[in-house]
């Protein structure tokens, strides 16, 4: 039993420092927290066990994940074709190459990125979905189409000008509130 719970923390330890995400880093900190109560238990010190218990595992989760509230999520809608949405197994080059320079982006920002691929008329994604921004491809042009709260954007401009993909020509729209 006790090498289970050996196990067991050196599977969410591994896990907190390998996830990208920060929510799941510190729900794998908890899990690590109560087995490691669970060791305690088991080596006969009940009294810390339920000290770990009760301020590792439960009061300091729920004050880490409190505070991971501010933490935000960068949402990107890609706009697609209709036919494009069928091969997206089958990504262009240059499209996987432009997703990972967001990512990078976004782990510069200390954002979550969540992209989310869509064949939904811009209009539509702008009045009826949460968003930071909208890409949307023209031609050889990359529109990107930002938020007005979208607090970033000066910052994605700079990082883009430095991240050049050769196929893509960005043009930046910063959208209005009249137009949501």
């Amino acid at each position: 039993m006790l090498e289970i719970a050996l196990l067991l923390l050196i599977i969410t330890s591994i896990a907190a420092i390998q996830t990208r995400y920060m929510r799941q880093a510190v729900i794998y900190l908890g899990l690590f927290s109560l087995a490691i109560s669970f060791v305690y238990l088991l080596y006969s010190a009940p009294d810390v066990a339920l000290a770990e218990a009760i301020i590792g595992s439960t009061i300091s989760t729920i004050l880490y994940i409190v505070a991971l509230q501010k933490y935000k999520i960068y949402t990107i809608y890609y706009k697609l074709q209709s036919t494009e949405l069928d091969e997206h197994a089958t990504m262009s080059l240059h499209k996987q190459q432009l997703i990972k320079s967001l990512e990078k982006f976004c782990s510069k920002q200390e954002l979550e990125t969540q992209i989310i691929y869509s064949t939904e008329d811009i209009k539509f994604i702008m009045e009826q979905h949460q968003y930071a921004l909208i890409l949307e491809e023209k031609e050889n042009t990359l529109v990107i189409y930002a938020h007005p709260e979208n607090y970033k954007f000066d910052a994605l401009k700079s990082f883009l000008e430095i991240e050049v993909h050769p196929r893509y020509h960005y043009e930046f729209v910063k959208v209005e509130e009249d137009i949501l």
